[in-house]
């Protein structure tokens, strides 16, 4: 579309009963876009979102985007629920997949916990994912951009921290190792025997509130768990959120640094490369086909868990298909 080009977009209210459109107005918009006030969430009960991809850092999220675009020649449509947006990336290896965007870390309002907790009430995923960047723990054997998969995760915030003999401090881990959903993992294993791309290495994953950069500090957690394959910051609310609504969940996160005082050299190159190497990954695991829901989780999460508040949304790109009286109205396509 040329820069000035005229679009019609349609403004409408959404009810049961479907899409009543009050009128249709003449703008100037590049991508074409359709903003549609929603009466409550029935407005995307004819999808059934298999997967949900969780993103913070703008370098993760946009990776995911920029995949898609050069894969599928697509951009997403975008729904604008509650608190949160939310990206229709469409299908992929026949599973409809969706993504958002946490904040920093687990907790708070806008955390991973709650961002998960909300994804899944609003969309009824059968599996959460979150993909992206995190932190390497041994230089010999790692290397920037390889990736890691939760095969457990360990929130390390629960600390004894007691004093040495030279009265240094020594922490001691109290959290609880928990393993990934197996459904998950087997996907995963699956996808490293066809995947010749970055190294993958599935293990414990460290997950805390703090963005860790100091030797010291990481020798401490790693002498605590010496099995820890590396660190992040939003796992450990990954799985508070998913195991309590009972949804498949891991984590795909690649390294870009090594958490050791040094993590400013090099910080785009390396956030953008193990960025790219976790995306890619997920989105091979995704292509073999392996994640469709087929357990009648989807169906039934939407009859227990529908958010009854208003929502706004936005669609684009989506065609407009009319079938008797059931309209999906769009533009753009």
């Amino acid at each position: 579309m040329r820069g000035g080009d005229k679009v019609v977009s349609a403004v409408g209210r959404i009810t049961a009963e479907g899409v009543d459109f009050i009128e249709q107005i003449n703008i100037a918009a590049k991508p074409e876009t359709v903003i549609i006030e929603a009466a409550n969430r029935s407005s995307l009960d004819h999808i059934t979102v298999d997967v949900l991809l969780v993103t913070v850092t703008r370098v993760e999220a946009s990776s995911v985007l920029e995949l898609l675009k050069e894969k599928y020649r697509r951009e997403p449509n975008v729904y604008y629920i509650g608190h949160k947006t939310y990206y229709d990336l469409g299908p992929i290896g026949g599973a409809r997949v969706f993504m958002t965007r946490s904040e920093m870390g687990s907790g708070g309002p806008s955390g991973s916990a709650t961002t998960v907790l909300e994804g899944i009430k609003q969309l009824s995923p059968s599996a959460v994912i979150m993909v992206g960047i995190a932190f390497g723990v041994d230089q010999e054997s790692q290397n920037i951009g390889d990736i890691l998969v939760s095969r457990q995760i360990l929130g390390y915030e629960l600390q004894r921290i007691g004093t040495g003999e030279d009265n240094e401090p020594i922490i001691k881990l109290r959290g609880d190792r928990v393993l990934a959903s197996p459904r998950l993992l087997d996907r995963f294993r699956d996808g490293e025997l066809y995947w010749d791309g970055a190294r993958v290495e599935f293990g414990l994953v460290l997950s805390g509130e703090k963005l860790v950069d100091n030797l010291d500090y990481r020798s401490q957690l790693r002498k605590q768990e010496p099995e820890a394959v590396g660190g992040e910051m939003e796992g450990a609310g990954l799985y508070t959120a998913a195991y309590l609504q009972k949804v498949d969940w891991i984590l795909v996160k690649a390294i870009c640094d090594w958490a050791d005082g040094s993590k400013h050299k090099d910080k785009i190159k390396n956030q953008r490369l193990a960025a790219r190497n976790a995306t890619s990954f997920l989105i091979h695991v995704i292509e073999r086909g392996g994640l469709v829901d087929d357990t009648g989780h989807a169906s039934s999460q939407k009859e227990t868990k529908r958010d009854t508040t208003n929502a706004v949304f936005s669609v684009s790109n989506v065609a407009k298909e009319e079938k008797g009286n059931a309209v999906t109205e769009s533009v753009g396509a």
